[in-house]
């Protein structure tokens, strides 16, 4: 993980702020648990993809090729790291530019950025945003097949995906970590994107468990293969870096309900509603104070439904080309969080089926 600090220039940090209150304990189960964790060599994603290598990190300083999430480095942010490509920083930072200029991303006009590449197979970045120390949001951008780059999800609020301590308790609950705090040798785990932020867990023996990225929930021990992003057509109807015109947010319209479909089932027996584009999902949000998305088939561990639609963000190309002039994202709240996510609309769009959701929503 690398991030830029506005003060601090470039330094060595620990995992653990100075300022924390964990025990001594928790400290050296959470370095054991970070010791597990695979990631890509920090280069530009299709780069690592093409090698077709991966790196499991046993031991943090035994493989000088991979950046252990211990390995807490900090740059400025005027600086260009070479392990963040150039294009990846303009990108993002072009992106943070645009939403700060709205309610509710304002203070992310000043915050810091955290690169974290997400694992194999996945060939992109998770980007945190921290202001203050204080978690902000996030973005998650994905490599496109030309090079380039897409804004795949982001999100605002305090509740980021990959929380090494939400993880550290299901694999505690699970009895999956010794009294010492230990994995069993061999352990391997990673960050992957299947349309939500997913853990996998593949113990010595065992089944590869399925985790949440956002809440640790344990997710069904099947196929991701429904929700996994597909490397054609990646960049239809999203934000993307390739746009030679650039791109300009509109402030999002969003209600200030944060409905719970499992609060209401009734949503499960009305008739489903037809959305088959970006605008028509669009035209529904504008009907409908909030709108309940549950995925075909067995999808819906993938993505992290059933969940609710309460507002939509419009981003404008300058390309003046009607197919591309336009990108929709969909705002999620996140369930028992303060957080809300934002998906392109034409990830939801034909992979299932919207309801409105009944009554008044709170």
């Amino acid at each position: 993980m690398l991030h830029w600090h506005k003060n601090n220039g470039l330094h060595g940090g620990s995992f653990n702020n100075e300022n924390d209150s964990r025990s001594n304990r928790s400290r050296a189960r959470s370095a054991l648990l970070l010791a597990a964790i695979c990631t890509a060599a920090l280069s530009h994603p299709l780069a690592v993809a093409a090698a077709g290598t991966e790196a499991a990190i046993t031991n943090p300083a035994s493989a000088d090729s991979t950046l252990s999430l211990a390995d807490d480095s900090s740059i400025r942010k005027s600086a260009v790291s070479a392990a963040v490509p150039e294009s990846l920083l303009h990108f993002t930072e072009d992106t943070v530019e645009q939403l700060s200029a709205h309610v509710p991303f304002t203070a992310w006009s000043e915050a810091e950025l955290e690169y974290t590449p997400l694992g194999p197979g996945t060939h992109g970045w998770l980007v945190t945003v921290t202001d203050e120390g204080l978690p902000q949001g996030y973005l998650i951008i994905s490599a496109s097949e030309d090079g380039g780059y897409v804004l795949s999800e982001y999100g605002i609020g305090g509740t980021l995906p990959f929380s090494l301590g939400t993880l550290e308790q299901r694999l505690a609950t699970e009895g999956l970590i010794d009294p010492e705090g230990s994995l069993p040798q061999g352990s391997l785990i990673r960050k992957r994107y299947t349309g939500a932020p997913v853990w996998e867990v593949t113990l010595p023996g065992q089944d590869t468990l399925y985790i949440s990225g956002f809440n640790s929930e344990l997710l069904p021990n099947v196929s991701l293969a429904s929700g996994t992003l597909g490397r054609s057509g990646i960049g239809k109807g999203v934000v993307a870096a390739e746009s030679a015109y650039g791109w300009s947010a509109d402030a999002p319209s969003i209600t200030g309900n944060r409905p719970d479909p499992y609060d209401n089932l009734q949503w499960l027996t009305s008739s489903s509603l037809t959305a088959r584009s970006s605008s028509e999902l669009r035209r529904l949000l504008q009907k409908h104070p909030s709108l309940v998305f549950k995925s075909k088939g067995d999808g819906n561990a993938a993505v992290g439904a059933p969940f609710s639609l309460t507002g939509w963000q419009r981003w404008s190309s300058g390309s003046g080309s009607a197919a591309d002039a336009a990108a929709i994202y969909v705002a999620i709240p996140l369930r028992n969080t303060d957080t809300t996510r934002f998906l392109p609309a034409p990830r939801l769009v034909g992979q299932g089926k919207f309801y409105a959701y009944p009554g008044k929503s709170t």
